[in-house]
């Protein structure tokens, strides 16, 4: 069976729910406001593309690529990035709902959350060095054995991460959320 090739698209209010998702290629393609409600989105590739304003709970994404792709004012919850293709993984979020999303050993450096309720998120053996956590949600987020070396999360919040079992040599906090640094000691802060 051959695989479709898109390149340079804009797919519209598309219900994906209702009509089958093409699985292929895609090259700078925009999705606006699509609905991918638990579809199968497996073994697809996906190059420069973003989707806007998309519903992507629960979609299945095992063995795709994501290279260079960016989700805005998406909902993504319940997706397991873990199982896509991690070889070239480039991805950026703004504004997107990523509740109980995974990541679980993904390399995925120098990527930007901006905006973003990451609450459950789990980052568990994940490579986000440099990445930036801009005014996020990372509340039950889980932090295991992950590497945040100069990660920027100097305006993120409700996170705690355990210093002792992640990397974060370097990396950006604020003054306010310092106790999440500090939980798993039980101490008072004032």
């Amino acid at each position: 069976m051959s695989q479709e090739f898109y390149q340079d698209q804009t797919f519209t209010q598309i219900d994906y729910t209702q009509q089958a998702f093409p699985k292929g290629e895609y090259d700078h393609c925009t999705f606006v406001n699509c609905k991918f409600t638990e579809v199968d989105m497996a073994v697809t590739t996906f190059i420069e593309c973003t989707f806007d304003t998309c519903d992507m709970t629960n979609a299945k994404v095992k063995s795709s690529s994501f290279n260079e792709v960016i989700f805005d004012s998406c909902k993504l919850l319940g997706v397991d990035f873990s199982l896509c293709n991690a070889f070239m993984f480039s991805v950026e979020f703004v504004e997107t709902q990523l509740e109980l999303a995974s990541f679980v050993e993904l390399s995925m450096p120098q990527t930007t959350f901006k905006n973003c309720n990451m609450r459950n998120v789990d980052f568990t053996a994940a490579n986000v060095e440099k990445s930036i956590f801009d005014n996020c949600d990372l509340k039950g987020a889980i932090f295991d054995h992950t590497n945040l070396q100069k990660a920027d999360l100097s305006s993120a919040f409700d996170y705690t991460i355990d210093p002792g079992t992640n990397s974060i040599k370097k990396a950006a906090f604020s003054r306010k959320e310092i106790h999440g640094l500090l939980t798993k000691y039980d101490i008072k802060i004032s």
